[in-house]
């Protein structure tokens, strides 16, 4: 959703803070012209007085990586790009370029109305803003405080619940350029850039061939001629892998926690640590399967996300298949966290791949596409057995996906019933949900085959 915020009035001297903030990031425009910057992850450019910005305002943790191309606005003629969590916006005076953030929390709000909080005085936990009607608190209040709120603006609504893309229910709030979201044990960003971005603009750029000049904003001209991808990968040869139990070898050390657990090498994980000094710097590397030599984690890719807590993003590409591990290590504390995480191509099964049979239980139907709701079940647990559930998909990943119970008769998908309908953006292919009981080790494995959204 797009637009302005309904029934909000902005004061006129908010709008004169917000220029002097803006001002506050002025770059002169000869100094701005640097070499491009390019991010394979995504794959497109950073340069000129955006780059610098970026880089001296927070960079990867605060805005994410650029998701577009710079490009010209055709509603005003500025220069334009995207983030993870932001949009910058270039508007050149004299010598000098200004940078200014898109209000991406009032655009993807949209028509929602937030209820304004009763008037409150202002304390070391608690602060209240009237130029919005709005109060910031708590974990929240921390994060503002500490990365600059001038960065995300006011905040525009109270903390309120939403679903997330985890499929769970998480604390969040509202801010003129941001949303905060509550996680266990820590606050992160939300990706509104992502969620705004026109598709258009998406398309990567290959390396070392960065575009003349700021594109249209139809994303002409497009990235030179790519060669053609390298053939799907063969169906899995034996299918009797995708049951294949790995978790219980894969046991994080610390307060910690690595996703997925397991998938093909190219794959992107994302591993959390905690328990750390606030202040104290923290080293993050890897270590190969079988302990041969170690590789350290760029400290771009560190992000500090809470008090004593951080997060890194990193792919897998050309690395060999086994068990890696992740070491996350205080300099002052030498308090250390560990998740082992394993490359491999056993659970890779696209379509075409043969469907083993369900164990203890049934998926029906067995295939169907876009609009297909499978409804799982199965049986054999203990009464109200504690269930730990994992899931394994077609583009290989293996996601332990928390616990469950099993019913008064030890079944499950029962009371209630469990159903599982998928997307466009889900790859079609077999899937597998896996249940064990904790207490009795009994399984229960369900695969049925996504045929696609289409």
């Amino acid at each position: 959703m797009q637009g302005s915020l309904a029934r909000m009035r902005m004061p006129r001297w908010c709008a004169a803070l917000l220029f002097v903030l803006l001002a506050g990031w002025m770059l002169p425009t000869a100094s701005a012209q640097n070499e491009p910057r390019y991010f394979a992850t995504t794959g497109h450019y950073l340069r000129g007085a955006f780059r610098s910005f970026w880089e001296r305002s927070g960079g990867l943790p605060i805005f994410g990586y650029p998701i577009t191309e710079e490009y010209r606005r055709k509603a005003d003629g500025r220069i334009v790009q995207y983030f993870e969590r932001g949009r910058f916006e270039l508007t050149v005076q004299g010598n000098w370029a200004i940078i200014g953030l898109g209000r991406l929390g009032v655009e993807v709000t949209g028509g929602r109305i937030f209820p304004n909080t009763p008037p409150a005085p202002s304390t070391n936990f608690r602060r209240y803003f009237p130029e919005t009607g709005h109060s910031l608190q708590g974990a929240f209040k921390t994060t503002w405080d500490a990365r600059g709120g001038a960065i995300f603006g006011l905040p525009i609504s109270e903390e309120i619940a939403e679903p997330l893309a985890d499929g769970r229910w998480h604390t969040v709030q509202y801010f003129e350029r941001a949303r905060f979201e509550l996680w266990p044990g820590r606050v992160l960003l939300g990706l509104l850039g992502r969620a705004l971005v026109p598709a258009r603009l998406l398309e990567p750029w290959p390396p070392n061939s960065p575009p003349a000049g700021p594109l249209s904003e139809n994303g002409t001209p497009h990235p030179p001629a790519a060669p053609p991808p390298p053939p799907p990968a063969p169906p899995s040869a034996d299918s009797s892998r995708l049951g294949t139990m790995v978790h219980q070898i894969l046991v994080p050390s610390g307060n910690g926690s690595i996703v997925p657990l397991a998938a093909p090498p190219g794959y992107t994980f994302m591993f959390t640590a905690a328990g750390f000094d606030p202040a104290e710097p923290v080293g993050v590397w890897l270590t190969r399967p079988n302990g041969r030599g170690v590789e350290a984690i760029e400290p771009r890719l560190v992000e500090r996300v809470g008090a004593g807590s951080l997060r890194v993003i990193f792919g897998t590409a050309g690395q060999a298949e086994g068990i890696w591990t992740i070491t996350a290590q205080g300099a002052t504390t030498r308090r250390s966290v560990t998740a082992p995480f394993k490359l491999t191509r056993d659970y890779v099964a696209p379509l075409g791949t043969p469907r083993p049979r369900s164990n203890n239980g049934s998926a029906s139907p067995a295939e169907g596409g876009g609009r297909t709701v499978f409804r799982l079940s199965g049986a054999g647990f203990q009464a109200r057995e504690r269930l730990e559930l994992w899931i394994t998909a077609p583009d290989g990943i293996y996601v332990l996906d928390g616990t469950a119970n099993a019913d008064a008769r030890g079944r499950i998908g029962y009371a209630p019933s469990l159903l599982v309908q998928f997307s466009a953006a889900n790859p079609p292919g077999v899937y597998g949900y896996h249940y064990r009981g904790i207490q009795s080790g009994a399984r229960v494995d369900l695969y049925f085959t996504f045929t696609g959204a289409s």
